[in-house]
């Protein structure tokens, strides 16, 4: 295989693989070459054409990691919550800190945040006082923590 070993202004130095250089003129290349570029040769009896050669792609090997990301905007699946790692979920920051603070005694914040098993904890002790000051505290951690573009928290 061949390669671009050197670029002059109109004069390109091509390594060839029996290990002689040869000249061409950039006016012979049907790409913008680069140094190291793999390319082809073909010759005619009067003219001389370099070709970029492409390289296949290369399958991840059995011992790489791929990784499938998607970014979506918003919530995708007409509304649908996005989960993320350790159990946190994304919550739109301005209902969960208005449930908070008023239906936080009775959980309803948790069960917002997918959490209902919590939720169902806060609303069975309800009568003690304890969750609304737990649901207190819980609406200023999501005063303070930083929305993202879509308004949304983790929680």
């Amino acid at each position: 295989m061949a390669k671009i070993l050197k670029i002059d202004e109109d004069i390109i130095t091509i390594g060839t693989d029996d290990g002689k250089m040869r000249e061409v003129r950039r006016e012979d290349l049907n790409f913008e070459p680069k140094v190291n570029d793999n390319i082809e040769i073909y010759e005619g009896e009067t003219s001389i054409i370099v070709a970029k050669k492409e390289e296949p792609q290369s399958q991840a090997s059995e011992q790489g990691i791929n990784i499938n990301v998607q970014n979506t905007q918003g919530y995708p699946n007409n509304g649908q919550p996005i989960y993320v790692a350790n159990g946190t979920k994304a919550v739109n920051k301005v209902v969960y800190c208005i449930l908070a603070f008023f239906l936080g005694g009775l959980g309803i914040h948790k069960m917002y945040a997918g959490k209902v098993g919590t939720g169902i904890v806060y609303l069975l002790f309800c009568w003690t006082i304890i969750p609304s000051i737990i649901a207190f505290i819980d609406f200023i951690i999501g005063l303070c923590k930083h929305a993202d573009s879509n308004g949304n928290i983790l929680v």
